[in-house]
């Protein structure tokens, strides 16, 4: 995982009311858990936005400079709150780490490749977001990256095909599907219609032969 900073204020008072203000003044109200404590905090929301919008997303260890502190803490993003219709972000839960112990987090799936079975007519499911990983911090991928460029109808990935680098633990159920191509549901229609249809299309084509062979 890349690190990435974010410049911080501890917050002495808590509130709707403050919250709002905090916003107001280009802060983002934030809490940071660490050993079962939660601290209150702010971070700089122009700061976070560009962090957001960035190619590694908000999968990242994040090192909150923390203005007056004597220690800057090491995290990961555990939540985000955000207003869809505003574009504003309300809220951030961090979760302080040590980069020299072990973490599990969720890591976000990234499709490449253009599948055959879409091409065919099928239909790509996307059946997981993420997997769950274990290993040190430094060494999780900031993605797990599937390749569906052989992939036809009928058949599917699994989270035991993925490429997982060398020293990370995949706690995810290595039977569970990632990715599926089905076929749509015209075809699936189509399909029923012809098994059901035609063996009484057959048998009533006889019955006529025979009622004018009489």
């Amino acid at each position: 995982m890349e690190i990435a900073e974010l410049s911080a204020v501890k917050r002495e008072v808590v509130g709707k009311e403050t919250s709002k203000k905090l916003r107001r003044k280009g802060r983002i109200p934030a809490v940071i858990y660490s050993n079962g404590k939660a601290s209150e905090i702010a971070v700089n929301a122009r700061e976070f936005s560009a962090l957001a919008h960035s190619k590694a997303g908000t999968h990242v260890i994040v090192k909150l400079n923390i203005e007056g502190a004597k220690e800057h803490p090491n995290a990961i993003i555990k939540e985000v709150q955000k207003n869809p219709i505003r574009d504003e972000y309300l809220h951030i839960d961090f979760q302080e780490i040590a980069l020299s112990e072990k973490i599990s987090t969720t890591v976000p799936i990234a499709i490449v490749g253009e599948a055959p079975g879409v091409k065919a007519g099928g239909i790509l499911e996307h059946h997981l977001g993420g997997v769950e990983l274990e290993g040190l911090p430094k060494d999780m991928p900031a993605n797990i990256e599937v390749d569906v460029s052989k992939l036809d109808i009928g058949e599917s990935i699994h989270a035991k095909d993925l490429n997982i680098p060398p020293g990370i633990e995949m706690l995810t159920d290595p039977d569970a599907v990632v990715v599926a191509i089905t076929a749509s549901q015209a075809a699936r229609i189509e399909t029923g219609a012809v098994e059901e249809i035609a063996p009484e299309a057959v048998e009533g084509g006889a019955g006529v032969s025979a009622s004018e062979g009489k």
